[in-house]
């Protein structure tokens, strides 16, 4: 078998020259999905025919193109993966903002540097050298390393796993060491009015429950009465202000406010009519040292383990003993889950973990962006001429890229044995899951891509993997910078496209 066979053969959808059936196998970021949308942009795509020959296809994306948006920058390159010849070509060497096509760049980067069985660890240790009496004398820290999956669940844990050791009590302070990563959380060029939102969770070595809060308001069994605020058991929560006043059923202009002060105070005003639904919401947490402080004090509380000292910032000096652990699940699975769902957060502090160990020093977005263009030049043979990777998410408009480069990575990727198959693996599978799960499904399971938006400023791509006609793989990547408003248009471009190298074949 073939190397292009045999990597995504380990994936267990079996790609070989000899089935039928082959699928490849193993935003702004925030992208909804319309489904009457996504359903006629398929339609459209599907009434492509059988395309013979590598003319046939030019002919196709031509036409894709012309039917586009004459003002927009499109970059297009698609290449074979059987025999490395390039296919189509335009403004490969162009320099793109692309969305969250980024997250391959860093997606790559770590399956490199870090392996793709890599853990994030989160470590309690203490300056005591005994425990007398249920007592521990002397102070802890917790030292976070950046995990982005870890959950308030998880710090519970931790204190349960102090209990076992036979600790109710602690006679000195609660330390909290973030210095794994330096104090900037918010990416370069991030916009102001998104830092509210959960695509744009600040990102410290420190991230419980993705650094945000999730509640329900319900509204009240009568008018005029405040609305109930319903909080959920998987988070913390610091203080809710709550002016959200009910409303008779049919009242018109009710909506609801919610903000978060610097102190992480949450506030909602508003109102909701009286009814059956609540309305769900998820707040960013502003302070992130604070919000911890709160949270040890908690669970602490909560653990039974009494607390003498205070709760303070400080980094840990050596020799100390450890007694307690956390691991996140190992790094391809985190991988899977920020490629399919493009996920920012994920994003961030993976991108930040590897300029902290490629530096050896606190990570950050500057020493970020130097590891990944490292990493990706020494040992993806990726030219970086005028890439900026400044965020790790692709959230910020000031980053870019070239379709070569992107193309580069996906050539890497798929035939590099030590991290092809954690890398398709993690790519969305047209009309099946992930951001695609609502597009392409009349060739789902034919297309892997990441897809990439940032609909206010009319940033759409899609770069991946399709299996053809004759079950040739085939990596294409394909960026747009418009204009907003037109995002669905360049959609219907990346989805002619893809449909056409499903089509594809070379006889006829």
């Amino acid at each position: 078998m073939k190397l292009w066979d045999n990597v995504v053969f380990l994936f267990g959808i079996m790609i070989c020259l000899a089935l039928p059936n082959l699928a490849l196998a193993k935003h702004r970021h925030h992208h909804r999905h319309t489904h009457h949308v996504s359903h006629t942009i398929s339609s459209q795509a599907a009434n492509i025919g059988t395309v013979y020959g590598a003319p046939a296809l030019a002919s196709q994306i031509h036409l894709a193109i012309n039917n586009t948006d004459p003002s927009a920058a499109i970059g297009i390159q698609v290449r074979s993966m059987k025999t490395g010849d390039l296919l189509y070509a335009q403004n490969t060497q162009h320099v793109f903002t692309p969305a969250s096509t980024m997250k391959m760049l860093t997606a790559e980067a770590a399956l490199i540097l870090l392996g793709p069985d890599y853990h994030f660890t989160t470590r309690v240790y203490t300056d005591a050298k005994s425990i007398d009496n249920g007592i521990l004398n002397g102070n802890i820290w917790l030292v976070n390393s950046g995990d982005p999956s870890l959950t308030y669940y998880d710090m519970v844990d931790l204190m349960v796993a102090l209990k076992s050791q036979q600790v109710f009590g602690i006679r000195g302070n609660i330390y909290i060491d973030n210095t794994a990563y330096d104090q900037n959380t918010i990416g370069p060029g991030w916009l102001w009015k998104d830092r509210q939102y959960y695509y744009a969770a600040p990102i410290s070595a420190s991230i419980i429950n993705h650094n945000l809060v999730t509640f329900s308001i319900l509204p009240a069994k009568k008018e005029n009465q405040y609305a109930l605020v319903l909080k959920n058991p998987r988070y913390f929560y610091s203080s809710i202000k709550n002016g959200v006043i009910t409303r008779g059923r049919y009242a018109r202009s009710c909506h609801i406010s919610v903000t978060s002060s610097p102190d992480n105070t949450i506030n909602l005003n508003g109102c909701l009519p009286r009814g059956r639904y609540s309305r769900t919401a998820s707040v960013v947490i502003n302070d992130v040292s604070d919000f911890d402080k709160s949270l040890l004090v908690h669970v602490f509380k909560n653990a039974g383990i009494q607390m003498d000292g205070t709760v303070e910032m400080r980094q840990a000096p050596p020799g100390l003993f450890l007694i307690a652990t956390h691991e996140s699940k190992p790094l391809h699975l985190l991988i899977n889950d920020m490629l399919k769902h493009s996920d920012n957060v994920i994003a961030g502090s993976i991108f930040k973990k590897l300029g902290e160990i490629h530096s050896n020093s606190p990570g950050s977005w500057t020493n970020g962006q130097v590891a990944v263009t490292d990493i990706l030049q020494q040992n993806a043979a990726v030219d970086t001429t005028n890439l900026r990777a400044v965020d790790g998410s692709g959230l910020s408009l000031q980053n870019r890229v070239t379709p070569e480069q992107l193309m580069q990575i996906l050539q890497f990727a798929f035939h590099n044995d030590h991290t092809s198959y954690e890398f398709i693996s993690a790519l969305p599978i047209a009309g099946q899951d992930g951001s695609l799960k609502h597009r392409l499904k009349h060739i789902a399971g034919r297309v892997r891509a990441k897809t990439g938006t940032i609909s206010e400023s009319g940033v759409s791509s899609l770069a991946g993997y399709a299996i053809s006609k004759d079950h040739e793989p085939i990596a294409f990547v394909i960026i747009v910078n418009g204009r907003k408003g037109n995002v669905w248009k360049y959609r219907e471009l990346e989805d002619r496209i893809a449909t056409a190298l499903v089509r594809f074949t070379r006889r006829g």
